[in-house]
C-alpha cells in the first residue's frame, strides 16, 4: 500500500510538471464570489494592479507596448438594477451593460470612428473608437471595450486604450478583445 501511494504521489507531480498554465493567462473576477471570472491572454503584460472603489472592483495595467487595460467590475445598487435589468425581466446579457457604458462614457462627445459588434446574446458585446481631438487639442487615442455582466447586479467593462496608436496596435488590441472569455 505504501508503495501505491508513493508511485501516485510522484505520478501527480509528474503531471504538474507538465501543465500548460501559461503565465501570460490572467484571470479577472469579483472578490469573495463566485463565478464572476473572465479570462484572457495578454502576452505583453506583467501583472495588474487592483483597488476596491467602493463596491466596485477595479485591475489596471500596461502593458510592454504601452497598451493600458483595465477591468471594472461595476456593482449595481438596488435603484440601478431595477432601471436597467428589471425591465428586461431581470434577463442578464451583455447588451445591457454595452448600452449602459456606450451611453454614459464621459468621451463620448470626443468618439469617432465608432464601430461595435457582438450580440447581445453572446457572453461579450465590444466597441472600438479613435478620439483625435480632447478640448480643443489634437490627440491619436485608440479606446477598445469588452462588455458582459454576471448575475442581474454586476456589469463588466474591459477598457484598452494606446496614444499614439499604430495599425499594428489596434490589431493587437483587438486580439486581446477576442481571447477574453467567461470561465465556466
Amino acid at each position: 500500500m505504501k508503495h501505491l501511494k508513493y508511485i501516485l504521489t510522484i505520478f501527480a507531480f509528474g503531471i504538474l510538471s507538465f501543465s500548460t498554465i501559461d503565465p501570460n493567462d490572467f484571470e479577472f473576477s469579483y472578490p469573495k464570489r463566485n463565478k464572476t471570472t473572465i479570462t484572457s491572454k495578454l502576452d505583453n503584460f506583467k501583472n495588474f494592479d487592483k483597488e476596491w472603489r467602493g463596491t466596485d472592483y477595479y485591475y489596471y495595467g500596461i502593458s510592454t507596448d504601452s497598451i493600458i487595460c483595465s477591468v471594472l467590475y461595476y456593482k449595481l445598487n438596488k435603484d440601478e438594477q431595477k432601471q436597467y435589468v428589471d425591465i428586461f425581466g431581470g434577463m442578464t446579457n451583455a447588451g445591457i451593460p454595452f448600452a449602459y457604458f456606450s451611453e454614459n462614457s464621459n468621451l463620448k462627445k470626443y468618439e469617432t470612428n465608432v464601430e461595435n459588434w457582438g450580440k447581445m446574446t453572446d457572453d461579450f458585446m465590444f466597441r472600438q473608437n479613435d478620439i483625435t481631438e480632447y478640448e480643443g487639442i489634437k490627440i491619436r487615442q485608440k479606446h477598445m471595450y469588452a462588455y458582459t455582466m454576471f448575475d442581474k447586479d454586476l456589469f463588466v467593462i474591459v477598457h484598452l486604450s494606446k496614444t499614439n496608436y499604430s495599425s499594428f496596435d489596434s490589431t493587437t488590441m483587438r486580439t486581446i478583445l477576442d481571447n477574453f472569455k467567461k470561465k465556466n
